[in-house]
């Protein structure tokens, strides 16, 4: 089929396709859906400072991908993770979403922060620069939960 041939049958579809209704889009996110996603970033933030393993921010079926580690899958696979980080060292972390995109049920976040860790037994505390990928899900209930969370560190930031 040369080129000639083919411009009757494309422009046929592309008259069929634009004369085609499509069904109206929810809104792909919400002020009040971003305030609570922000709460919840900040009871992971929270935990991680305090110690704090109930992971209540959590869905129970989490992936977590530390770096240089296996994933984590599952809120007992975690809480593992973060008793035995939290028996080496003391740590804090802030980080604030760079983008964050919600569609309808689900919510992709970039982010971006610190991450301080001074060890137990004395020593130098160490901050590093760390940005990473979180995914919550908004539940039967109407809350929302991280379901996965993935990150990476850039390395001592000389603090």
């Amino acid at each position: 089929m040369n080129i000639r041939t083919m411009r009757l049958p494309v422009l046929c579809a592309a008259l069929m396709l634009g004369c085609t209704q499509y069904a109206e889009q929810p809104a792909v996110s919400t002020e009040a859906d971003r305030q609570v996603i922000d709460q919840v970033r900040e009871q992971e933030v929270a935990a991680i400072s305090s110690g704090d393993l109930s992971l209540r921010y959590a869905a129970d079926d989490i992936i977590t991908m530390p770096p240089g580690e296996p994933a984590l899958v599952g809120k007992p696979a975690l809480q593992a993770w973060m008793e035995a980080f939290t028996s080496q060292v003391t740590a804090s972390v802030s980080y604030a979403p760079t983008d964050i995109v919600i569609a309808g049920d689900l919510a992709v976040e970039y982010y971006e922060g610190t991450l301080t860790a001074t060890p137990v037994d004395g020593g130098d505390s160490v901050t590093e620069a760390l940005k990473g990928i979180h995914v919550y899900q908004r539940q039967a209930d109407g809350t929302w939960k991280l379901t996965h969370d993935v990150w990476n560190l850039n390395g001592p930031s000389g603090d």
